[in-house]
Order: C-alpha cells, then structure tokens, then sequence
C-alpha cells in the first residue's frame, strides 16, 4: 500500500512539473515490441478539466497505476483534448520500474482525428508518436477504425529507431473488441501482431472491471523473421476521476 502512495506521489509531481513546462548498427539490438493493453475511451465533455487515473492488476507482478490531468474543449463529437500522465507499477522487488511520463493533444470530428504523443521512460526510453484515425464505422454499438501511426525512439543507450504502421480497430459498447496491428522497423523488420479482448464484468458505472486479453504476433521480416510470441492476461482495473 505504501508503494502504491509512493507512485501517486511521484506522479503528481510528474504532472505538475510537465503542465508547467509542456516541451551500432540497427541488426545489433532485438527490438521486440509489446504495445500496452488498450484502455477503454474516456467521455470528455466540453470546457471539463477531469483527473483521473487507473489501477490495474498485472500478471508479472504488482499493479499498473496511472494517474492523468485531462482537459478538453468542444463536444464529444468535436473535441480538442490535452493530457498530461504517468504510469508505473507498484512492484520494487527484485527491481522497481521507473515512472513513464508524458503529454498527449489530440483532436476529433466526428471520429477521424490526429493524435501526438511524448512518453519519457527514465533509463529506458524516450518517443514520439503520431497517430491519424479514421472511422469506418459505428452504429451506437460496433465501432472500426482504421490508424496509421509513426513513432520516433531513442533508447537509454542512445541508439535510435523508427516505427511506423496501420491497424484495424473493432470495439464493441459491452467492452469487447480487437485489434489486427502491421509494425514496420526500418532497418530490422516488419511484425504482424493480433491482439483481442473481451470484458468479463463491470460495475453498474462501468468504472470497475474484469477483463481478458489476449495476443499474437509474428515477424515476418528481418533477422527474428518466423518468430512467435503469444500472450494472455486475465486482469481487474478501477478507474476514477
């Protein structure tokens, strides 16, 4: 519980310090890359600023916290948002995790929009990533989207890559969907990954929930061409704000 105070701590201050200041060779370094589980779409309304956040179990230990200051102008079908976060886990032994922190702007009309992304991972990672959206289709209950995206990353090294793509996105209201993900590393490889989830149980105002995920992936290019990886985890989450 303690570390749990700890990390909300360190957080706040995190957030506080960025809302005031918002700034070898590639085949030598396996860059596998496991993309954090999806979260569910937040409501914004408009002129709100919300602080929020998320506790969720993780299967390797400890618990996933997240803590964001949120602000958002406009409607919930056209709306600009700014966000400023960190996350971490509560573990510390036999290594605590450092804090990720970072800021998000995004902008939506009616579904198709833009985002960009800055996270700082201390001692592992820095990235900026960029992100366009665009719905194919939703009728209240289904929801596609499509989404080409392009990261730049520098690891604590220092040595740098490029990651870019597309995914197809399928969610469902009840909490279900899946997401079919083509990555592609200049100058490594490219991945093919599948990853799906399905809601097993939420609370009556949906903050608190059961769910299961899973996910697949192959690369299909490059000197780890034919390797497998698969996942699951069976987790809780409760957010608030």
């Amino acid at each position: 519980m303690s570390k749990i105070v700890s990390l909300i701590v360190v957080a706040i201050c995190v957030l506080g310090a960025l809302a005031a200041a918002m700034p070898q060779r590639p085949l030598t370094q396996p860059l596998i890359y496991y993309p954090p589980p999806p979260t569910p779409p937040r409501i914004y309304r408009a002129r709100r600023q919300v602080l929020g956040g998320s506790l969720a179990s993780n299967p390797n230990g400890g618990a996933d916290a997240r803590l964001d200051l949120t602000k958002a102008v406009g409607t919930p079908e056209h709306h600009l948002v700014g966000q400023v976060f960190a996350a971490g886990n509560t573990q510390s032994k036999p290594v605590a995790t450092p804090v990720t922190s970072g800021a998000t702007l995004a902008y939506n009309n009616h579904g198709h929009g833009i985002d960009l992304t800055k996270t700082h991972t201390p001692g592992v990672r820095d990235s900026f990533q960029q992100t366009a959206t665009a719905n194919l289709f939703n009728d209240g209950v289904h929801n596609l989207d499509a989404k080409a995206f392009a990261s730049q990353n520098q690891l604590a090294n220092g040595f740098k890559f490029d990651r870019n793509g597309a995914a197809l996105d399928y969610a469902h209201i009840n909490g279900h969907g899946a997401t079919l993900t083509h990555a592609n590393i200049p100058g490594f490889g490219k991945q093919l990954e599948l990853a799906g989830r399905a809601n097993l149980w939420q609370s009556q105002d949906r903050n608190t929930r059961i769910d299961l995920g899973s996910t697949a992936s192959k690369w299909i290019s490059g000197p780890l061409s034919g390797q497998r990886d698969l996942g699951a985890n069976l987790g809780i989450s409760h957010y608030f704000g």
